[in-house]
């Protein structure tokens, strides 16, 4: 069973850094209790900081009634703010001290919900602020790897050397736990399992009414537990809504909600250039698979039963989404993620490089690959673009079958060797 002891070093602390040395303002955005406050005050304690958090009523009503006072009290010291979207003047106030004074370094602001949102913020801080959202733990981070792993670089590099050894099973036990900082600390399935019960209630009842003003608690955590069933599934809104209980326009500004608090991710349909025939619905699924895994009961030995096997295949391809979501963070490489269908076939994810090429990844929950996934990931998508095609699966062999597609394990992921 994964297991954390100890508080790791978070490969986006670099990027962070440098922010604050080139911008008077970074935000540091994520869902509640993945590390924000933790990774803020590491940052802190490197140069003179005030930390402040609106989680205490006294400081937040100081915030709320003297905006302006509350943001000079650090003086020449760095001005570090948690929660900071429960005082929308906030931002106003931000912007006058910084036209003012366009020091690099002066405010680190965190909030587990959409920052930017606020009433006036995107406006008023554009230019004046660099955003950096912060992922739950990648399994690199989890196993303190020292050179943040970066998959898609390395892939479009030829995939050079030998991977690390790591088991299917271990890849099994990673794929339940997901990047939950704190259940990953809890040693039993149990104990986990209250904490998610814990952070669900939180976030459904206090963070979520505070957002819509009480409108969307009593189904939210219905929605949220439909999405943790699911996997990475297509969304069609109608049939959520359905699901749910609620009509399509809620259900729409349900899943609204749930995105501005970091609690899902949506994965596009990617479809430049190719037929009619191409499905263009995104994919949803919660941010964690650890979260998801609580809602839908499962456990490493039903993902071996029938009917966990299948909800275990989606759950690895959401798994390997978040995985390379959280890499972009800090990758050689800019790159987006999306699928693609047409009405017969489909490829897991989509990775387009900002400089228009393409790699495909089919992803599989087996020991095994068909010989069907190798038809679909080589002639699905025209080769004028592609970089390279892989399968990644549970399994622990490597291969590659021509110049650019490959056979890897998912835990390939993490298990590369740093270029």
């Amino acid at each position: 069973m994964f297991y954390l002891e100890n508080e790791v070093k978070r490969h986006a602390e670099p990027l962070l850094n440098e922010m604050l040395s080139e911008s008077p303002i970074v935000v540091l955005e994520g869902a509640r209790q993945v590390g924000k406050s933790t990774l803020a005050r590491s940052v802190a304690s490197e140069r003179e900081a005030l930390e402040l958090t609106l989680d205490n009523p006294e400081v937040a009503d100081f915030a709320a009634h003297d905006p302006l006072g509350f943001l000079r009290q650090a003086g020449e010291r760095l001005l570090v703010v948690d929660e900071a979207q429960r005082e929308p003047s906030l931002v106003l106030a931000m912007k006058q001290l910084v036209d003012e004074d366009r020091t690099p370094g002066r405010f680190l602001v965190t909030g587990s919900a959409d920052f930017l949102k606020t009433r006036g913020a995107s406006d008023s801080l554009a230019g004046r602020a660099e955003i950096l959202s912060l992922e739950p733990l990648s399994i690199g981070e989890l196993h303190e790897r020292d050179t943040p792993e970066d998959w898609v670089n390395w892939v479009v590099n030829g995939a050079p050397g030998d991977l690390e050894s790591f088991t299917p099973e271990r890849t099994r036990e990673a794929i339940l736990a997901g990047g939950y900082p704190v259940p990953l600390q809890r040693q039993t399935i149990r104990a986990r399992n209250r904490w998610f019960e814990s952070y669900v209630r939180e976030v459904s009842s206090r963070d979520a009414a505070e957002l819509s003003a009480g409108e969307f608690v009593v189904a939210l955590g219905r929605m949220l537990k439909m999405l943790g069933s699911s996997g990475q599934t297509e969304m069609v809104y109608s049939k959520f809504a359905r699901q749910v209980g609620v009509s399509e326009g809620s259900a729409r500004r349900y899943l609204g909600l749930a995105e501005q608090m970091y609690l899902i991710s949506e994965l596009p349909a990617w479809g430049l250039g190719l037929n009619s025939r191409a499905v263009r619905k995104p994919k949803m699924a919660l941010l964690d698979t650890g979260l998801a895994a609580y809602f839908s009961g499962m456990t490493a030995e039903k993902t071996r039963m029938v009917g966990g096997q299948e909800y275990f295949r989606a759950l690895a391809e959401q798994f390997v989404v978040a995985e390379l979501r959280k890499q972009r963070t800090w990758s050689e490489e800019r790159f987006n993620l999306f699928h693609y269908r047409n009405r017969n076939d489909e490829i897991d994810i989509v990775i387009e490089l900002f400089d228009g090429r393409l790699v495909v990844v089919e992803v599989k929950a087996g020991l095994s690959v068909q010989p069907k996934a190798w038809h679909t990931i080589s002639t699905l998508i025209p080769d004028d673009r592609v970089a390279a095609r892989v399968i990644v699966y549970l399994g622990e062999q490597f291969q590659r079958r021509s110049n650019n597609t490959y056979l890897m394990p998912i835990s390939s992921l993490w298990t590369h060797p740093a270029l």
